[in-house]
């Protein structure tokens, strides 16, 4: 069972239930998301099709073991004086009038179909069993790369469906800001009539009003965008609305101590770095035992008449080879040299990821202080810009306040709204971030 490492001063706590998902409705919960991403993501998918690529190379690799076996049928046709006494052989037809130099010399045309079966068989390829260990730690490598495929797909689609949480609560924000606004706007219009503030006063209503309607614009952008990512993260080509029924809300507090070496060194993606590292010894090694010799035997039976598929003149071979390439130019060392240099780059990035992962860990972890404590601060604010809107009100309903100290009131009271859920959109975007570094180990 998998054990996930990261310091997370909590977790969200997912307020709706979990159903079945359906073109039909545009509701969707979080971990319905997760799930048509782990079925339909474009990028998991691809990965797929590498590991198959990667099963598909070791099985090559039975033909270690396995038998070659071939069966043809050859037709020739030949007047040679040598070959015409040699196939006379195989069939099994030889006279002693075959042996007469006129014939011997100038013979007729001869007709032959051989029918043959061979089977080699490997006995001792030291480079092939090692090539077969590359194969297989190859295998393990994008096995393990398929695992931090689906981290990081997670991680995006956690973070695109608290973009679409965000958009729509700011939608909700902005609305009920027009909704002020508008209603500002008239009492301006109506003060304005009477003769009790000025014609800039009004304009300056109708300014903030056209600046939250375009605010609102801009927003229903960013719902359309972060949906159309989210479409996209789960593999679904069709448009679809979706309604998030989750809430983008503060995650409650827990801390949990962490060994960032530990944390990073059993993350997926360096276990897939070290049986990449695992392969390419067993490759330089392969190349190496390339310079020893191999031992293959090999067998055939065959069948030789003059028609097709004959079942005459019926012999066989088998042997055992032993062979050494001594000696290719240069190609072999030259392949040494290139796997020991590969290795060497494979361990070296080995090492500078492994840094950059603990470097990258330790300021997550920072910024999720940061985040934690920007999201108190903006909660605090959203708190007295409300106090102070309503104070504001009040006096500028006695006349003891000008339009515009309302109007900034309402616009610090709506953009402290708008940062607030900025700062819970960051603090939990942070904790699915450092979820996402810190992934754990089996």
């Amino acid at each position: 069972m998998k054990y996930r490492f990261f310091i997370i001063i909590g977790y969200l706590t997912m307020s709706a239930s979990a159903f079945a998902w359906s073109f039909e409705g545009t509701e969707l919960s979080l971990s319905d998301a997760l799930k048509k991403a782990d079925e339909q993501n474009f990028d998991l998918r691809l990965m797929d099709t590498e590991v198959e690529v990667s099963r598909a190379d070791l099985n090559r690799t039975y033909s270690l073991f396995l038998p070659q076996i071939t069966l043809s049928e050859t037709y020739v046709a030949t007047n040679d004086p040598l070959n015409v006494f040699g196939i006379k052989l195989k069939q099994e037809v030889v006279s002693a009038n075959d042996f007469n130099p006129l014939l011997l010399n100038d013979p007729k045309t001869i007709n032959n179909f051989t029918t043959k079966i061979e089977v080699q068989q490997p006995l001792i390829n030291l480079d092939g069993l090692l090539g077969r260990g590359a194969a297989s730690a190859g295998l393990k490598a994008n096995q393990e790369r398929r695992k931090r495929t689906i981290e990081y797909i997670h991680f995006q689609v956690k973070k695109s469906y608290f973009e679409l949480l965000l958009a729509q609560a700011s939608l909700k924000v902005i609305d009920q800001s027009l909704k002020a606004v508008k209603s500002y706007r008239d009492q301006a219009k109506n003060y304005y009539d009477q003769g009790l503030i000025h014609r800039s006063d009004l304009l300056m209503a109708e300014v903030q009003l056209l600046d939250v309607e375009s605010k609102k614009i801009e927003a229903g952008n960013l719902l359309k965008d972060a949906t159309e990512r989210l479409l996209f993260l789960m593999g679904i080509r069709e448009p679809l609305d979706i309604t998030p029924s989750d809430t983008l809300s503060l995650p409650s507090s827990e801390t949990t101590k962490l060994n960032i070496s530990t944390a990073t060194e059993n993350r997926s993606d360096i276990r897939a770095m070290r049986y990449g590292i695992a392969a390419m010894e067993k490759m330089h090694a392969m190349n190496l035992y390339k310079l020893a010799p191999t031992i293959n035997a090999f067998g055939s039976y065959e069948m030789n008449e003059n028609k097709l598929f004959g079942s005459k003149g019926k012999n066989w071979m088998a042997g055992v080879m032993l062979k050494w390439e001594i000696f290719k130019g240069w190609d072999n060392f030259g392949a040494i040299q290139k796997s020991s240099a590969q290795l060497r780059n494979a361990k070296i990035n080995y090492d500078k990821t492994l840094q950059n992962n603990r470097t990258e860990t330790a300021a997550a972890m920072r910024k999720l202080v940061v985040m934690q404590k920007k999201t108190e601060l903006s909660k605090e604010s959203v708190q007295q810009a409300g106090e102070s809107l309503r104070i504001v009100s009040d006096r500028y309903a006695k006349g003891l306040e000008k339009t515009s100290d309302l109007l900034m009131a309402e616009a610090t009271l709506s953009n402290a709204r708008l940062n607030h859920l900025q700062a819970l959109f960051g603090y939990n975007v942070s904790i699915f971030f450092l979820d996402f570094l810190l992934e754990g180990e089996n």
